[in-house]
């Protein structure tokens, strides 16, 4: 839990009429890494939508989908997003008589209006995003790791024909 980013009832950013700032600095529990999460956040309440701008970064450890062995990963993040304050989302007739029309185009996610906004649960969503798909510690990666011993074993076996195209991949 970082300090500072408790939940903030969507009510008290409506009665504020300022943007809210927020400085991260802290680990999350949901996300394991070797820094601290360091940035800012800011959120404000306009009407209908609550407009959330942050910029975060932190390095998580991972491991290598091909060798197995660990990296260091720079998370970094600069995101903005619009979240709809309703109990679903918006109609046309709602985005017509909003301030923030030409903005709407990216509006995914609804929050209710008498609800909360939780900083630190938006920051682990925009972080967790920038995970990439396929962990790869990069163009020095040595690849699976073959053992020697396994090798000789295999060699020493007849081999199914149906799998003779697959072995002779596996030879330097």
């Amino acid at each position: 839990m970082i300090e500072g980013l408790e939940p903030v009832p969507l009510q008290e950013l409506r009665v504020l009429g300022a943007p809210r700032h927020w400085s991260v600095e802290g680990h999350l529990d949901q996300l394991t890494s070797l820094t601290p999460v360091r940035g800012q956040l800011n959120a404000e309440h306009r009407g209908n939508v609550l407009i959330v701008e942050g910029e975060l970064s932190t390095i998580v450890n991972l491991c290598c989908d091909r060798c197995l062995g660990q990296y260091n990963h720079h998370l970094r993040c600069s995101s903005s997003e619009l979240i709809w304050l309703g109990q679903s989302p918006p109609t046309e007739e709602e985005l017509q008589n909003s301030e923030d029309i030409a903005a709407m185009e990216g509006l995914v996610e609804c929050l209710d209006p008498r609800g909360d906004f939780d900083p630190q649960q938006w920051v682990f969503e925009q972080l967790n995003l920038q995970l990439p798909v396929v962990n790869h510690c990069g163009e020095h990666c040595p690849g699976p790791p073959i053992r020697p011993e396994a090798a000789v074993e295999a060699s020493a076996e007849p081999i199914d024909p149906r799998w003779a195209a697959l072995r002779g991949l596996q030879q330097p």
